[in-house]
């Protein structure tokens, strides 16, 4: 038999089990995890579980897309070069820099597709976004975690070490999702000088709300390459529209192997109008930053143990019940994100932070249900369910 095809029992409608032949992946594809994506039917809920814009976009944005939704439009292929030269200069680069991606996860998808060998290493810290790992995995690589530290700090030692092995490219959400931390800019720049010949991205999908960024040093280090989305602050999730900003050699590189019209002209069309009424976004990100520190306080006066976060988010530690907490806050309408899934952060949920309305919701029904919340210490709530070592928190 053909090592192209594989054997499978499959039962018929008249319940006979009998063997097809069917195509054989890629052997990384055979040992990809599945992705959890957002749960279905959550049109019409308080959305505090995937960190988007819980408000909507700019009502110019809507406006904007409803002129543009006409059938010759439509019907005609996207047009990127305007686009992208308006975007650069929204983002201070070069339009030769700037490679307009399907969202940040097509953004690392084509990173992995461009770079990737068989064999090759992903470095990250852990927890972090999954799909970093996800997409190196699906290209045949394999992935190295460092464990943050109990101060919630990637160590940066041992990041060191990991670099000196052989690394081809290291993945840093900066703000970290899920634990909303930042990587000091100091650390950053010790990485880069350290291993010129690794690529080091820079995921900046949060930086709206830490107010941090390292766009400007496009202009300095080669292996720099920074990723930011629409889906956030701007409130264009549904649209899908990323950009990955580096030096034009590592640019024209990506785009080479990219699909053609990777973004659609409505996406297009949103992320521009968004950009010319950026103060709306800057406002609700003003709003996210204040009600940030209120949940934070209240967290605090409650005694639940919680990471200090730079992002629209905050992961808490509720205990043993933060399951049935979700569960019930569901029953409410109000979504949030469940991270049992996760052996190291089973009772933690991360809410996203929303308008002054929604988080005084959001505090008003965690305190009914109160009596069902753990409340401790936060470090040692923190080694309930790992284990500190030399290089970090491991299970």
């Amino acid at each position: 038999m053909s090592r192209d095809v594989a054997p499978v029992c499959v039962r018929t409608g008249n319940w006979e089990l009998v063997t097809v032949l069917m195509l054989r992946p890629r052997k990384s594809y055979e040992r990809l995890k599945k992705y959890r994506p957002p749960l279905e039917g959550r049109g019409g809920k308080m959305r505090l579980d995937f960190n988007e814009n819980t408000v909507g976009c700019a009502p110019a944005v809507v406006r904007a897309l409803r002129r543009a939704l006409t059938s010759d439009q439509l019907a005609t292929y996207p047009e990127y070069e305007q686009a992208r030269a308006r975007l650069a200069r929204f983002f201070r680069v070069k339009p030769e820099q700037l490679v307009l991606t399907n969202g940040t996860d097509d953004a690392i998808k084509v990173i992995c597709e461009t770079f990737v060998e068989p064999g090759d290493v992903l470095l990250v810290p852990a927890p972090t976004f999954p799909v970093y790992q996800f997409f190196h995995e699906a290209a045949g690589g394999r992935t190295e975690r460092i464990y943050y530290d109990e101060n919630f700090r990637v160590p940066l030692r041992e990041v060191l070490k990991a670099l000196n092995k052989g690394v081809r490219w290291a993945a840093f959400a900066n703000p970290n999702n899920p634990t909303g931390t930042m990587v000091p800019k100091r650390d950053l720049r010790v990485m880069l000088e350290v291993a010129p010949e690794t690529a080091f991205v820079v995921d900046e999908a949060y930086c709206e709300f830490s107010g941090e960024t390292v766009l400007p040093w496009l202009r300095k280090y080669s292996n720099l390459i920074v990723t930011r989305t629409f889906s956030k602050a701007f409130g264009l999730a549904a649209l899908r529209l990323g950009c990955i900003l580096t030096n034009a050699e590592t640019a024209e590189t990506l785009r080479r192997g990219q699909n053609p019209f990777a973004a659609n002209s409505l996406a297009l069309l949103g992320a521009l109008a968004a950009i010319e009424h950026a103060d709306f976004a800057h406002r609700y990100a003003a709003e996210v930053r204040a009600n940030r520190a209120k949940v934070c306080a209240w967290l605090e006066e409650q005694e639940i143990p919680y990471v200090p976060s730079k992002a629209n988010f905050i992961l808490a530690q509720l205990g043993p019940g933060a399951p049935e907490i979700g569960k019930r806050l569901r029953g409410r309408n109000i979504l949030v994100r469940d991270w049992n899934y996760d052996p190291r952060l089973r009772g933690f949920l991360r809410f996203t932070i929303g308008s002054t309305a929604q988080m005084r919701t959001l505090i008003r029904e965690l305190t009914r249900l109160r009596g069902l919340i753990e409340t401790r210490d936060g470090r040692s709530e923190w080694s309930k369910f790992a284990k500190f070592s030399g290089r970090g928190w491991v299970s």
